[in-house]
C-alpha cells in the first residue's frame, strides 16, 4: 500500500514539468524582448549620429559660405581708413610722385635732410581715433644687414687729428649738482620732481651732446652705497617705488676698469685668458641716430615701412671701432648708428662659479642666487642684459615689468623717466599683435621742433599729435654715469640716449602690481594698452 508520501510525490511530478516549461517559454521571450531593445537602442544611436553629421555639415557649409561671401578685410590694414592710408603711401614710395619719380624718402624711411621719417602707419591711433588692430606678418629670421665700411678711412683721419682724445663732452667728468639727501622718502607725491616732457627738452636738447648746460641740475636722490645710513635709506625708496641712484659701488668701479674693450672683445671672440665662457651677442644698425624696440616675425615691410634697425654680423671689435669714431667725430644724427646688446640667461646664476660668464662674474651681486640690494628677489630674476650704446644712440621709451637696477659700467646715458600713470600721453602701441606692443616709436627729442617754421625734419600730422600730447607728459631727466646705478621702477617708462661711448647692465627683480600710489603701477599700464591675449 502506497504511503502518503509516495502520492504526493507523484502528484508533484507534472507540476514541476510544466513549471519548468513556463520558465524557459518566459527566458525565451525576455531574451528576445532584451534583443528587440538592444536593437531599437542601436537604431536611435544610429539616427541621432546621422543627425548629428548632418547638423555639423550643415553649419560647416555655412560658415564656408559666410567666410566666402563676407566683405573681405583690408589687407593693408583694418578698416576702410587705414587701408586708404597705407594704401596711399605704399603707392607713393613704389611708384612716385606726380612726376613720375620714385619717392624714396619713403622706400629708404629718411627725409631729404638725411633724418629718418616716422610712417604714421607706425604710431597708434590718437585718443579719438578709433582702433586699429594688426595683421602683417615679416621675418622669422629678422632682418640682416651688411653695415658699412666707408666710415674706416674717416676714422682714422679724425684719429690723427683729435690724438684719440675721445667725445668732446665727457660726461664722466662733468659738473652736477644733486639735490639734498633726504633720508625719509616723501611719499606725497613731490618726488621725484616732474616737468613737462617739453621743458625737459628745451632745456637741454636731446641732440645737443658737444653743448650740454654748464651744471647738469639732478632731481633724483643720490646715495653713498658703502654709507650704511645712507643705504638704509635707498631701501626705504626702493620698497616705496620711487626712483633713485647709487655710487660708489665696487663692482661697479672695479669692473670700470677691467672692461677694456680689447678684455671685452676677448670673451665675445672666446679667446679670452681666463676660463669663463664665451659670451653671445648681436649688432644692429639703424639709419640715424634712433633705436625702437620691434619683433621682426610681425613686421610687415608692405604695411609699415623699414623697420626700425636691421641686424649685422659685425664682431664687438667693429662695433667698439664705430663707436670710438662716433666719439671723436661728434658723429651727426642723421648717419647710421651702430647698437650691441648681449645677455646672461637667468640659469646662470645656478650653475658652478666655472660656468659663469665674465659679466656674471664681474658683476657677482647682479647674479646672486642670493638676495642683495641689487637683485633683491633672485626667483623671478630674468638674467642680466647689456647695452653698449655709442654716441647718440637714442632707445625708444618703453617699460620694464620687474623692478629694474640698471648699472653704469662705462660711459653715460641720459635717461628720461615718466612714471605708469603718464602712459596714455607717450604714444604707446596698443594693438596686442603689432610688432611694437607696449612699446613707443616716438622721437620724443622732436618735441622741441613742433614750433620750429625752419625745421627740416619731417613728420606726419599724426606724429605732430602724439608729439604734442607727449610734450605736457610729466617727466625727469637724469645722467646715469660710470660707476652709478640707477633704479627704475616697475612699469615706469624710460627713454634712453647714450652720450658718448658706454656700456650698461641690468637686473630684474620681479614685478610690483601696485607701485606707487602717486604715480601708479601695473593698473593704470593695463588701462592704457590692455591685457596681453
Amino acid at each position: 500500500m502506497a504511503s502518503n508520501g509516495d502520492v504526493i510525490r507523484r502528484t508533484n511530478v507534472p507540476t514541476t514539468k510544466r513549471t519548468r516549461r513556463k520558465k524557459y517559454v518566459d527566458n525565451d521571450n525576455a531574451s528576445r524582448k532584451k534583443d528587440r531593445t538592444k536593437k531599437r537602442r542601436l537604431e536611435e544611436e544610429r539616427n541621432r549620429r546621422a543627425a548629428l553629421v548632418f547638423f555639423a555639415s550643415f553649419v560647416f557649409c555655412v560658415a564656408v559660405l559666410f567666410l566666402y561671401l563676407r566683405p573681405r578685410r583690408p589687407h593693408y590694414g583694418t578698416d576702410t581708413e587705414r587701408y586708404a592710408r597705407a594704401k596711399s603711401l605704399r603707392d607713393a614710395a613704389l611708384s612716385g610722385d606726380d612726376s613720375g619719380k620714385p619717392n624714396l624718402r619713403l622706400r629708404n624711411s629718411k627725409g631729404p635732410n638725411g633724418v629718418r621719417y616716422l610712417d604714421p602707419r607706425q604710431l597708434p591711433p590718437l585718443p579719438d581715433e578709433p582702433e586699429e588692430p594688426y595683421y602683417g606678418k615679416g621675418r622669422k629670421g629678422g632682418f640682416q644687414g651688411m653695415g658699412d665700411d666707408a666710415w674706416k678711412a674717416d676714422a682714422q683721419s679724425k684719429h690723427r687729428q683729435t690724438g684719440g682724445g675721445g667725445p668732446k663732452v665727457d660726461y664722466t667728468k662733468h659738473k652736477y649738482q644733486y639735490p639734498e639727501l633726504m633720508f625719509e622718502p616723501p611719499n606725497d607725491g613731490t618726488y621725484p620732481l616732474l616737468q613737462p616732457m617739453s621743458t625737459i627738452f628745451e632745456s637741454w636738447e636731446q641732440d645737443a651732446l658737444d653743448s650740454p648746460p654748464e651744471t647738469l641740475v639732478e632731481v633724483l636722490q643720490h646715495f653713498d652705497y658703502q654709507d650704511p645710513e645712507q643705504l638704509k635709506a635707498a631701501t626705504k625708496y626702493r620698497d616705496l617705488e620711487l626712483p633713485f641712484k647709487v655710487y660708489n659701488v665696487p663692482e661697479v668701479d672695479a669692473a670700470n676698469l677691467k672692461w677694456t674693450d680689447d678684455y671685452v672683445a676677448s670673451h665675445f671672440n672666446g679667446v679670452n685668458d681666463d676660463d669663463a665662457p664665451q659670451i653671445r651677442g648681436q649688432c644692429q644698425q639703424s639709419v640715424d641716430n634712433f633705436f625702437a624696440f620691434f619683433r621682426p616675425a610681425t613686421w610687415s615691410v608692405e604695411l609699415l615701412g623699414a623697420p626700425p634697425s636691421i641686424d649685422l654680423d659685425w664682431t664687438y671689435d667693429m662695433w667698439a671701432r664705430h663707436a670710438v669714431y662716433a666719439d671723436e667725430a661728434s658723429l651727426p644724427v642723421n648717419k647710421a648708428h651702430y647698437y650691441w646688446q648681449s645677455g646672461v640667461p637667468r640659469e646662470e646664476r645656478l650653475q658652478k662659479r666655472r660656468h659663469w660668464t665674465f659679466v656674471s662674474r664681474d658683476l657677482p651681486s647682479f647674479s646672486s642666487p642670493d638676495p642683495t640690494f641689487f637683485g633683491f628677489n633672485p626667483p623671478a630674476q630674468k638674467g642680466i642684459q647689456c647695452r653698449f650704446g655709442e654716441r647718440g644712440v637714442t632707445a625708444a621709451t618703453h617699460y620694464d615689468g620687474g623692478r629694474n637696477m640698471i648699472a653704469m659700467i662705462k660711459g653715460a646715458k641720459r635717461y628720461i623717466l615718466s612714471p605708469p600713470n603718464v602712459c596714455p600721453q607717450l604714444g604707446i602701441v596698443t594693438s596686442h599683435k603689432h610688432p611694437s606692443y607696449r612699446h613707443s616709436m616716438l622721437n620724443f627729442g622732436r618735441v622741441t621742433l613742433l614750433d620750429k617754421k625752419d625745421s627740416n625734419v619731417e613728420m606726419s600730422g599724426r606724429e605732430k599729435e602724439w608729439l604734442r600730447i607727449a610734450a605736457e607728459a610729466p617727466t625727469l631727466s637724469t645722467v646715469l654715469k660710470a660707476g652709478e646705478v640707477l633704479y627704475v621702477p616697475s612699469h615706469w617708462f624710460h627713454y634712453i640716449v647714450s652720450l658718448q661711448k658706454s656700456a650698461q647692465c641690468n637686473t630684474r627683480s620681479g614685478i610690483h602690481k601696485e607701485g606707487n600710489k602717486n604715480f601708479g603701477g601695473l593698473a593704470d599700464v593695463e588701462e592704457c594698452i590692455g591685457t596681453d591675449d
